[in-house]
């Protein structure tokens, strides 16, 4: 077991570390340090949750949409799935087409 009385005479960097309003003095691995930071979701854009390849497009740019309408259709894992609107808008940009692959977290389309 590692003290750290040990890791100061490493010269190892003690950094600051919040949690709940806590500070803690913890020692963070390069995977931590270089992973993608947190961001909140924007219900104007739609992203796809796994990748995929793109069946059929229901929409097109400046359309007015409701929300619960069906968006793109595509195919993974030998399935379908469908995307609805989770808000209703006009189509700021659809950002694929038939046929097109696309990979986890792409923006699909996007709304004003």
């Amino acid at each position: 077991m590692v003290n750290c009385k040990d890791m100061l005479k490493e010269n190892k960097q003690f950094e600051d570390f919040l949690v709940d309003e806590t500070t803690f003095k913890t020692l963070l691995t390069s995977k931590f340090k270089n992973r993608k930071n947190w961001t909140p979701h924007d219900s104007r854009k739609i992203t796809a949750f796994l990748p995929g390849t793109v069946t059929q497009v229901f929409v097109n740019r400046g359309e007015q949409v409701k929300a619960g309408q069906l968006v793109v259709k595509f195919e993974a894992m030998k399935m379908i799935n469908n995307i609805h609107a989770s808000i209703s808008g006009k189509v700021k940009e659809v950002h694929v087409n038939e046929g097109d692959k696309f990979s986890k977290g792409a923006l699909l389309v996007e709304f004003e």
